[in-house]
Parts: structure tokens; C-alpha cells; sequence
């Protein structure tokens, strides 16, 4: 009985801080640093920052700081889900709130913690109050950012290029101090690239995220797009920005074949271009909450078609 107590309360807290997403960063940034970044460097003869002890701590600072922002989103939405879904509430009811509030403090201090650590020891530029920037910004948008149209879903959406742009910037120093050596504009535009494309990807899955709940937001106030544009202006803000990205991809996927690149070349249009086709003939065609439940579904798993696509860059 005791057994079945915590392990209840386990897998509770485990969907509290949503695993699946942060298992997604860690797999994120682990692929751009062993896979994109690190291979230039060497190339260079350049010994990266972000290697061994370092690397495992940089990354499990974002999972911390990740980790803490979905608690607190959570902590300040549970009166919310209270009143539109009541049986998936697990602050309040599994997970007492004053659990709730020390695990995102310990979580998110912990992360700033090994930040500052790193910018002492490893010589990463700014990573400590950048990663407190990141948990002020997150909490902000739980308790307010995330009422309002576009800034809530555009803060989420730059946080998700930063996964990216983080590992970068951690090298920062490194890389100048060694410009001569190292194809600078290569990790440029690697960077860029995958960077705009969770940026992308992110702010329509937000957006869509709004037209599923607006019922819920309208009964609990909120203003999110949907609600103060209306639905027809909300389709369209999504739809330029799929035909934003597929320009993007078609771009790519050009360059990939001038280049003679053809394995990464059919990866991308078999495994990224064509699924994100069909996401946008999904998207015109659906009216209904559960249709754009499924739309949204579907770029998960091109980001994660899209972030695997990493292993294929230096081919």
C-alpha cells in the first residue's frame, strides 16, 4: 500500500514536470553539441567548452530551469483546471502546493546555481544570469504573459530557440579568440537554422494551442489570440508562418542538392518537408477542437524528425 502511495505521487510529480519535453531538451541540446557544434571546433583544432562534466551540467541546468517553469505554470493554473479539468489536476490534489512551490524554487536556484558555476570554471560567457533571466521571464509568463495575445507565445517560442542558441553562446568566447581557425560562418548558420526552426515550429504549436482552449480561456478570462483577434485572424497568423517555414525548408532542401548532400538532402524532404506539407493540409481543413489537438500532435513529431536531422550534418 505504501509502495502504491509513492508511487503514485511519483508519477504524478513526473507528469508535473513533464518528462517527455524535458527528456526532448536533453536530447536536443546533446545532439546540436556532439553532433553540429563540437565536430567544427575539432575541426579547428579548438577544444570545446562544452564536453564531459561541463556539458552534463549545462544541460541539466536548462532541464532544471525547464523543470521549475512547468511546476509554477502548473502551481498558478490549478484553480483554472479546477473548473475545466478537474480530473487532471495534480497540484491541490496529489502534490500539496507548498511542495509544489519549494520543488520550482530548489529547481529553478539550482539551475541558476550551476550557471554561475560554469561561467567560474569553464569560462561560459553570462550562463548564471542568463539562466535567472530565463526563470524571471517563465515565471512572468505563468502569472501574467500568458493571458495576453502574442507575447506569451512569442516568450515560449524564443525560449525554445534558445535551447539551441544556448550552446552556442556558451562557446562564444572561444570561438572569437580562435576566429581564424574555425568556419565561424558554418556554426553560424547551423545555429540560425535550427534555431529559427524551433522558433518556428514553437510559435504555431502555441498558437494552435490557444485555438484548442479558447472555450477554457474565455471562461476563465484570459486574452490569448484567438480570443481578442478571433479565429479567422488567428488561422491566418498561423498559416503565414507555415508558409514562412516552408519556404525555409524548400530553401534547405535546395541548397542540400547544389551541394550534392543527397542523403541529408532525402532526409529532409522525406522526414521534415513532406510531413510539414501535410500538417498545413491538416491545418486548412480543421474546424474542430480535437482536429487541431491532432495538427498540434503532428509537430512534435516533425520537430523531432527535424532535431534528428543533427546526426546527418556533417554528411
Amino acid at each position: 500500500m505504501l509502495i502504491h502511495y509513492f508511487l503514485n505521487r511519483f508519477y504524478a510529480f513526473l507528469q508535473l514536470i513533464r518528462w517527455p519535453n524535458l527528456l526532448f531538451i536533453g536530447l536536443t541540446q546533446s545532439l546540436f553539441i556532439f553532433f553540429v557544434l563540437n565536430p567544427i571546433l575539432r575541426q579547428g583544432n579548438i577544444v570545446p567548452i562544452l564536453q564531459g562534466l561541463p556539458c552534463f551540467l549545462f544541460i541539466f541546468s536548462t532541464i532544471l530551469v525547464a523543470a521549475g517553469s512547468y511546476i509554477i505554470n502548473d502551481y498558478f493554473d490549478a484553480n483554472r483546471d479546477l473548473m475545466t479539468r478537474p480530473n487532471e489536476v495534480i497540484i491541490g490534489k496529489i502534490i500539496h502546493r507548498h511542495w509544489a512551490i519549494a520543488c520550482h524554487s530548489v529547481f529553478s536556484a539550482v539551475g541558476v546555481i550551476i550557471g554561475f558555476y560554469l561561467d567560474f570554471t569553464s569560462s561560459t560567457l553570462l550562463l548564471g544570469p542568463i539562466n535567472f533571466g530565463c526563470t524571471f521571464l517563465l515565471f512572468l509568463y505563468s502569472i501574467s504573459l500568458k493571458k495576453t495575445p502574442i507575447a506569451g507565445n512569442i516568450l515560449i517560442s524564443l525560449l525554445t530557440a534558445w535551447t539551441i542558441y544556448s550552446c552556442t553562446w556558451c562557446n562564444t568566447g572561444t570561438i572569437l579568440r580562435a576566429a581564424p581557425l574555425v568556419d565561424m560562418a558554418k556554426i553560424t548558420r547551423l545555429t540560425l537554422m535550427y534555431g529559427g526552426f524551433a522558433f518556428i515550429l514553437s510559435l504555431i504549436r502555441e498558437a494552435l494551442k490557444d485555438m484548442e482552449d479558447i472555450d477554457i480561456d474565455r471562461k476563465v478570462k484570459y486574452h490569448t489570440m484567438p480570443i481578442v483577434w478571433g479565429n479567422n485572424a488567428s488561422r491566418i497568423f498561423i498559416l503565414v508562418w507555415m508558409i514562412v517555414m516552408m519556404g525555409l525548408l524548400g530553401s534547405m532542401f535546395f541548397y542540400l542538392l547544389v551541394s550534392h548532400r543527397w542523403i541529408p538532402g532525402a532526409y529532409c524532404l522525406i522526414f521534415v518537408t513532406l510531413p510539414f506539407l501535410k500538417l498545413i493540409k491538416d491545418f486548412s481543413s480543421a474546424k474542430s477542437v480535437d482536429q487541431y489537438r491532432r495538427v498540434r500532435s503532428q509537430i512534435k513529431w516533425i520537430m523531432l524528425t527535424g532535431i534528428l536531422s543533427m546526426l546527418l550534418s556533417h554528411l
